[in-house]
């Protein structure tokens, strides 16, 4: 079951911007575009699979926007842009960060 939900614009890699909604739930994120039946596309990130989470520099920002960063195993990064501007984006950033494995001791 997925919990909350944000308004979003997200790039893979160089991929291109998609517009859609981050589902964030107990086990991973859900990408989505379209709504209801017309959905175009749903893509499921498993928080096993990411490595790191932070905010970009200004030159990494999706339209300009405050811009989370998300570095996955295997993968390339994952972008957003909280549509609802900084303080979603924070909210989106430290409930990834809760999931991320602590890192080992030195």
């Amino acid at each position: 079951m997925f919990h909350s939900s944000y308004a979003v614009l997200w790039r893979e890699g160089d991929g291109p911007i998609r517009v859609g909604k981050l589902i964030v739930g107990p086990t991973g994120l859900r990408l989505e575009t379209g709504a209801g039946r017309a959905r175009a596309s749903s893509s499921v990130v498993r928080y096993s699979e990411l490595t790191r989470v932070g905010t970009t520099l200004p030159a990494d920002r999706i339209q300009s926007r405050q811009t989370a960063v998300i570095s996955r195993s295997g993968r390339e990064r994952l972008r957003i842009a909280a549509v609802d501007g900084f303080g979603s984006l924070r909210e989106i950033v430290e409930r990834i960060a809760e999931h991320l494995a602590p890192a080992a001791p030195a």
